[in-house]
């Protein structure tokens, strides 16, 4: 996120009078101060402590999110749902959807388990209200550790998920490290932890996304990014095919199978 994109969105929700220039002058840490004033409580933590690329980024993921565009919450990193949401709020600016087709992928590959879960549409009866307590009660123990996507300096061994899903979660990646062998693992980036839930709707969509119900789970979305197809986006090579069908033996649904974009994502959900 650049300082102009930054001042654009400060500007836009009414934070911010002075000119699009790039330079953060007075004029922008006094709209950052203000976005910092006016969205503190869906801060991560006290902006005081952040740097000041940090406190620019987390002054732009707070005009996101007063402009109703779900950056997430408000840290101060470019992960993809931030620039998801500033995908979505430059298309709204000019006057062009950002909307995502997501229609199912004839002859696609896919598993009997996959049947054990619900269709989209009937994920509240399977899975209970989205965002509710049940949507992050299950804990994944992971396999090998994973680094976050949007900070890679940080390291997680477990994250949270719907109730039903913490079982099949950690055998996936349990049997993903059997397979490859931590090396590998690696080397194909499948440690690399892009989220599980986010209570927010679907991207380039209108209806609540998987991840409300912590029914999905990304990963790698630099290499993998929503809009990429399978002659780009890294998963959708061979040496992946195993992974996928590890996902698909225990009930996941892979995007790139299904929809054919959004490699970095797979939930446990049919179209």
């Amino acid at each position: 996120m650049q300082v102009s994109d930054i001042q654009m969105l400060l500007a836009d929700v009414g934070w911010y009078t002075g000119a699009i220039d790039g330079d953060a002058g007075p004029k922008t840490w006094a709209a950052v101060s203000r976005a910092e004033q006016l969205q503190g409580t869906n801060y991560r933590d006290a902006p005081s402590r952040w740097s000041k690329r940090r406190r620019l980024i987390g002054a732009g993921q707070a005009a996101l999110t007063a402009l109703g565009h779900e950056p997430g919450v408000i840290d101060g990193r470019t992960g993809h749902n931030t620039a998801e949401a500033l995908t979505a709020w430059r298309s709204a600016k000019a006057g062009v959807s950002a909307a995502v087709e997501r229609s199912p992928v004839a002859g696609s590959s896919s598993h009997p388990k996959q049947d054990t879960f619900p269709r989209q549409r009937d994920m509240a009866d399977f899975y209970g209200e989205a965002g509710g307590p049940q949507c992050t009660a299950g804990k994944v123990d992971l396999a090998y550790p994973m680094v976050i996507a949007w900070n890679k300096r940080q390291t997680i061994q477990r994250f949270s998920c719907h109730e039903k899903l913490a079982q099949p979660l950690t055998d996936i990646f349990r049997h993903a490290l059997q397979h490859y062998g931590q090396a590998d693992i690696e080397r194909l980036q499948l440690n690399v932890f892009g989220g599980c839930f986010n209570f927010r709707k679907k991207r380039g969509g209108s209806t609540l996304s998987t991840h409300a119900y912590g029914a999905a789970v990304d990963l790698n979305p630099e290499q993998n990014q929503l809009r990429w197809g399978a002659d780009r986006a890294q998963f959708a090579r061979r040496e992946y095919e195993p992974f996928w069908n590890i996902v698909m033996a225990h009930g996941g649904t892979p995007a790139g199978y299904a929809w054919g974009k959004d490699w970095m994502h797979f939930q446990f959900a049919r179209l």
